[in-house]
C-alpha cells in the first residue's frame, strides 16, 4: 500500500546516497558532512565512519564479492574501504575537483569515477593506479553506469549528453542527446541489455534502447515526468517498473500494460481525468524491448 514501514533519523545531515550490498544483507549510507553507515536488513545501525575529511559523500558501491566497497567525495579522492575491516584502505588520487559518482565493475577489479573536472577515469583498486582516463565531456560528469555485459560503460554529464563507451577498445560508441538540461540519473535495464532509462534536472525522463533495433534518437521521452530534478532511478529486477526519486519530494512508479490491458485508459487509449475532460498534456509513445512492446504513459503532474 505504498506506506512508510520505518521512519528514523539516521544521519546528522542530508543523506547523499545509499548501497545494497550484492547479496543484500548490508546498507551503506552516506552524507553531506563525510559520514558512512552501515545497517543491517532491519535497518539496525551497525557501523560508523568518518572520512573524506568532512567533505560530503556523493557515491557508494560494493566490489563484486561484497567484500570491498569504493566511496567518492567533494575532497577530490576516491577511496577504497575493506568491508570486514571496516578500515580504509587506499585512497586514489587523480580528479582536480569534486568526485560526483563512482561505481565498481559488476565483475572486475576496474572502478569507474566521474569528476566536476569535467573526466572519467579508470582505476586499478589493487594498486591504486589509474588504468585510463576519458575526455568525452565538456562539463561535470554526474552519473557513470556499467551495463551488465561488463563492457559498455554509460556516462551522464551537465553538458546534457550521455555518452556510451565499450571499454574492450576504449572507444566512445555514441552520444546521445535528448535531454535540454544537465543529466540526474541514468539506469541500465537489467534484462535487456541495450535499453536504459535517464532523468534530467527539468523533470524530463527519457528510454533509450541503442541496439541493433534502436537509434540514438530517444525511444521514449516523459517531458513532465517530474516537476523537478530526478535525482536518481531504478528498475525493478524484472525490468516492468522502474522508480525514481525526484527533488520534487515524490517517488513515482513507471510502468507498461500488458496487452490487452486498458487500466487507466479510455475506449481510445487516452488517459482522461474525473468527469471524462483530458487534463494536461498527455504523452504516449511505444518501445520495443526486444519481442515486447511497452506503453509509456505521462502527464503533468502525475504518473
Amino acid at each position: 500500500n505504498f506506506s512508510f514501514e520505518l521512519i528514523m533519523s539516521a544521519h546528522d545531515s542530508s543523506f547523499r546516497c545509499m548501497a545494497w550490498s550484492h547479496n543484500q544483507n548490508y546498507l551503506l549510507t552516506s552524507d553531506g558532512g563525510g559520514n558512512i553507515k552501515y545497517w543491517s536488513p532491519s535497518i539496525a545501525p551497525v557501523q560508523s565512519i568518518d572520512s573524506h575529511d568532512g567533505q560530503a559523500i556523493h557515491a557508494l558501491s560494493f566490489s563484486p564479492a561484497d567484500t570491498k566497497f569504493v566511496s567518492c567525495g567533494d575532497d577530490a579522492t576516491v577511496r577504497i574501504w575493506d568491508w570486514a575491516g571496516r578500515r580504509e584502505e587506499r585512497v586514489l588520487e587523480g580528479h582536480g575537483w569534486d568526485v560526483k559518482c563512482v561505481q565498481w565493475h559488476p565483475r572486475s577489479s576496474v572502478i569507474c569515477s566521474g569528476s566536476k573536472d569535467n573526466l572519467v577515469k579508470l582505476w586499478d583498486p589493487r594498486q591504486g593506479g589509474c588504468l585510463s582516463t576519458l575526455y568525452g565531456h565538456k562539463n561535470t560528469v554526474t552519473k557513470v553506469a556499467w551495463n551488465d555485459n561488463g563492457n559498455w560503460l554509460l556516462t551522464a554529464s551537465r553538458d546534457q549528453l550521455i555518452k556510451l563507451y565499450d571499454i574492450r577498445a576504449m572507444k566512445e560508441l555514441c552520444s546521445l542527446k535528448g535531454h535540454h538540461k544537465e543529466v540526474t540519473s541514468i539506469a541500465w535495464h537489467p534484462i535487456y541489455e541495450t535499453v536504459f532509462a535517464s532523468g534530467g534536472m527539468d523533470g524530463t525522463l527519457i528510454y533509450w534502447n541503442v541496439g541493433p533495433k534502436g537509434s540514438e534518437e530517444p525511444a521514449v521521452k516523459i517531458p513532465f515526468a517530474h516537476d523537478m530534478a530526478i535525482w536518481d532511478m531504478k528498475w525493478h529486477p524484472a525490468g516492468h517498473l522502474l522508480a525514481t526519486g525526484s527533488n520534487d519530494r515524490q517517488t513515482k512508479f513507471f510502468a507498461r500494460n500488458r496487452p490487452g490491458m486498458k487500466q487507466g485508459l479510455d475506449d481510445d487509449g487516452l488517459e482522461v481525468a474525473d468527469g471524462g475532460a483530458y487534463d494536461n498534456e498527455i504523452i504516449q509513445a511505444e518501445m520495443e524491448l526486444g519481442n515486447h512492446v511497452g506503453i509509456v504513459i505521462g502527464r503533468r503532474g502525475a504518473t
